[in-house]
């Protein structure tokens, strides 16, 4: 008996025994935070909690966010679990107007993968935590002022007279059309030409370099199903497996197409009315307007309120692909 206990396979039993007892109570103690609260929530499944359809594939992130908040029918509230971690889900718009508007300093992060460092393009205004989400919304706010919107609004009208044409000559030759495709180079000239100056024609030339950027964004793959998973639910490990949300055969050709567009502006000192410009000159700390200043960099001059070059190719790349998004 005594020789059994001397094995290297008994060695192996026990380590992995232990391995599985200490992975249990992780999960039990873990898969216990909403009961512990009293708090209604829906039933977890080992080991992703309630993403087991999304991890199967058989669901996307948001269809399984979308039948949990139908399971929230007659509750105020509910609480999940993406993999160990606790969420909440509200349903009741006062609680959720509350904690948009009235504690909002307090829930302003969105807790997505962002790694500037591994991929400058996740410093944008929609990934940034704490302080610099909120030094740079300040900087942002002047862009969109109402007289910036207006020296927009002729590029809206000429692109949807565009529109309007070849939806017109479809009409007349009785053509079946792909409104999907349509309004998505529609969407995608608006904001080439609003954000670049640059009148692109996807309308007239569905494959242009733009739309083809949109499509690779957004297109269906593996690399985008696994990413998009992970970034809704373990986006810490992201940044261990040193994987990027942005395809890099989209993001460095991005970001050489910015860089010499804006070489080009600086080196020929050429300016446009156009979003690009504006963080042109929030990069080289100017006014916006008569009435906004760029705030300067504090005194110690730290990252906090730096807005660099990889800040800009950030804040312009998540303005390029989330206008289209809807009917890319």
């Amino acid at each position: 008996m005594g020789y059994i206990f001397d094995t290297p396979l008994f060695y192996v039993v026990a380590l992995t025994a232990c391995v599985l007892a200490v992975v249990y109570v992780y999960f039990k103690k873990s898969f216990s935070y909403w009961k512990n609260r009293n708090v209604p929530y829906v039933e977890p499944i080992f080991p992703s909690g309630n993403f087991a359809e999304a991890l199967l594939l058989r669901k996307t992130i948001g269809q399984v966010h979308q039948s949990s908040y139908w399971k929230l029918e007659g509750k105020k509230y509910r609480g999940i679990y993406s993999f160990t971690e606790p969420r909440f889900l509200l349903r009741d718009p006062d609680i959720i107007k509350t904690i948009l508007v009235k504690d909002f300093q307090s829930f302003h992060d969105h807790g997505l993968f962002r790694d500037e460092d591994l991929e400058p393009l996740s410093g944008h205004l929609f990934l940034l935590a704490g302080s610099r989400w909120k030094n740079l919304r300040a900087k942002l706010t002047p862009i969109f002022s109402s007289g910036k919107m207006k020296m927009m609004f002729q590029t809206f009208v000429e692109c949807g007279q565009e529109l309007g044409s070849i939806l017109e000559k479809s009409a007349s030759n009785e053509e079946v059309i792909e409104i999907k495709d349509i309004m998505a180079s529609y969407s995608t000239d608006i904001t080439s030409s609003c954000a670049f100056s640059i009148q692109c024609n996807c309308l007239k030339y569905p494959d242009a370099e733009f739309r083809q950027w949109g499509r690779k964004f957004f297109a269906p793959s593996f690399r985008n199903v696994v990413t998009t998973f992970l970034d809704e639910t373990i986006p810490n490990l992201m940044g261990l497996l040193k994987v990027t949300p942005i395809d890099p055969k989209i993001a460095r050709p991005f970001q050489s197409m910015v860089e010499d567009t804006v070489n080009y502006r600086e080196r020929n000192k050429i300016t446009r009315n156009d979003f690009l410009q504006l963080l042109i000159q929030i990069k080289n700390k100017v006014k916006v307007d008569d009435e906004n200043e760029i705030p300067e960099l504090n005194g110690s001059g730290s990252l906090e309120d730096k807005f660099n070059e990889d800040g800009m190719y950030a804040q312009f790349f998540v303005f390029l692909v989330t206008f289209p998004c809807p009917a890319i």
